[in-house]
């Protein structure tokens, strides 16, 4: 969609540029959205900007991208982040230098602004897919991933995985302060930080079918898990307090590196893997949190249900009971062979050197399994409302179900997420 550089009109008194164009995005306002990027390009820079062309995908949940076309001809890629309430508890972003400096591969930006509201980052222009382009279409075929793209995978978490070691160091205040909080706690709470608030108190505490189901039992394919929806969101809005986290070894990390954050470059029959978009980088990310956003959306957010949901009704078959203070979810969305490949590369080159590193050095909490999971229940319960009227009834069943295998032990036996920790723990 293309726009000039006449910005829209603001939508109330003091709301920002940025959450003006993602409302105007989010209510189908795409021209005057692309004309507000565009004025917004223009003022900040000071460049003289043509038109936008704003991306609109599944992806692009909590963000705003696409390409800039300036007067003189060239074009860049321009990406940022905006949501509600950030602008309270979201101090600095595009802090590309720092992860470039720990030796995690990054697009550098050409132009960045930090001013809250206005925060924006425009690269050089990539025809390139990015990783989520290229394992969704692979997936819809049930192919793996081809030896170049499987070895760049794992290069680019060894790189992950040995910068997290190489800048592990103790807990501070300062990690009070980081911006990958705003992923977690401060979607479960107000600007004040109060619980329940937030994205969770919007999108769930209102809704007739949450509410309705939050303090039952989910039993999905057989398994019974121990934990309510209710009591998943109480025990994350408790351990992940970002006073609470402050006690937990930081390291410097994306923090966002799931894969619509993540280039493929070829190189022949080669490929390369660089990370874009570095919204909630920092020196001070609690450990156990940096890998837990990629992990869950790489591996468990799929296939289909949370970006696709149309798409997973067409191609799942769910059945939902409910019986006695029991929701029972039965379905056939295994995972993928390529979600498997990256689950062992992650596992492997990320989570379990940084654990055993954390276990020799004394470090490891010992409830670290309950944070890591508080993490990974909050990774789909609040990237997107997994309830809203948009979703069939049997996906908002699947999605609900999927937030509590992320979040709670199985009562007995063992799924995937359990087998993933089991596989990771410190012998």
């Amino acid at each position: 969609m293309n726009g000039n550089a006449g910005g829209a009109g603001a939508r109330k008194t003091g709301e920002s540029p940025s959450a003006r164009i993602r409302a105007l995005i989010q209510s189908g306002e795409t021209g005057q959205a692309a004309a507000a990027a565009a004025a917004l390009i223009a003022g900040t820079f000071r460049l003289p900007v043509a038109s936008v062309e704003l991306t609109l995908d599944e992806y692009s949940l909590n963000s705003v991208s696409g390409r800039v076309h300036f007067t003189d001809g060239h074009a860049e890629f321009f990406k940022f982040h905006q949501e509600e309430g950030e602008e309270a508890v979201v101090t600095e972003y595009y802090r590309a230098q720092l992860l470039q400096d720990a030796g995690i591969p990054v697009d550098m930006p050409l132009r960045v602004a930090g001013e809250p509201g206005r925060q924006i980052a425009l690269y050089e222009l990539r025809t390139e897919p990015r990783m989520a382009d290229v394992c969704l279409a692979l997936e819809r075929t049930g192919a793996s991933l081809p030896p170049g793209l499987a070895a760049a995978r794992r290069a680019l978490d060894r790189s992950i995985g040995a910068a997290a070691l190489n800048t592990l160091r103790p807990g501070s205040a300062a990690s009070v302060n980081s911006p990958v909080h705003q992923l977690f706690y401060w979607r479960l709470a107000d600007t004040a930080g109060q619980f329940p608030g937030g994205r969770y108190q919007a999108w769930y505490l209102t809704d007739p079918l949450y509410t309705g189901v939050a303090d039952h039992r989910f039993v999905v394919n057989g398994i019974e898990y121990s934990a309510s929806l209710r009591e998943l969101a109480m025990t994350a809005a408790h351990l992940l307090r970002p006073a609470v986290l402050a006690t937990i070894p930081v390291v410097t990390a994306h923090g966002d590196d799931h894969q619509g954050n993540v280039w493929v470059l070829a190189h022949g029959t080669e490929a390369e893997l660089r990370l874009f978009d570095p919204a909630f980088a920092d020196r001070d990310i609690p450990a156990l949190l940096a890998p837990a956003k990629a992990t869950f959306h790489n591996v468990f957010a799929h296939p289909f249900w949370l970006y696709h949901p149309q798409e997973a009704a067409e191609r799942a078959t769910v059945q939902v009971q409910q019986q006695g203070g029991v929701v029972s979810v039965r379905d056939d969305t295994v995972l993928a062979p390529i979600r498997r490949e990256i689950l062992d590369s992650v596992a492997e080159l990320v989570w379990a050197p940084l654990l055993a590193q954390l276990a020799r050095r004394g470090e490891l909490p010992p409830g670290w399994r309950s944070t890591v999971r508080a993490a990974l229940f909050c990774c789909p319960l609040l990237v997107t409302n997994l309830v809203a009227a948009g979703r069939s009834e049997t996906i908002r069943y699947l999605g609900l179900a999927r937030a509590v295998m992320a979040g709670s032990e199985p009562q007995a036996g063992s799924d995937v997420v359990s087998r993933f920790l089991d596989s990771v723990t410190p012998t």
